[in-house]
């Protein structure tokens, strides 16, 4: 008998942003945003000699700061 076991979650797909897009779909300039991965520690992949955020770290990232800053 086979058995296949699946969940109700979308699939699974990881997405790599790049520092220059992850800055541009956050609003802020290159720069600016290097230093905001410094200082809310967001977690960075470094594949060969460039940078990525996980796309559910940069979403993670973007609802916790929406939460905290009054519209």
């Amino acid at each position: 008998m086979y058995t296949e076991t699946m969940t109700a979650t979308q699939p699974r797909t990881k997405m790599f942003l790049d520092i220059p897009t992850a800055a541009e779909l956050a609003g802020f300039s290159i720069r600016h945003f290097r230093r905001i991965i410094e200082e809310d520690r967001i977690p960075i992949v470094q594949i060969g000699r460039k940078f990525f955020i996980l796309g559910r770290d940069f979403v993670n990232w973007e609802s916790t700061k929406k939460t905290k800053r009054p519209a």
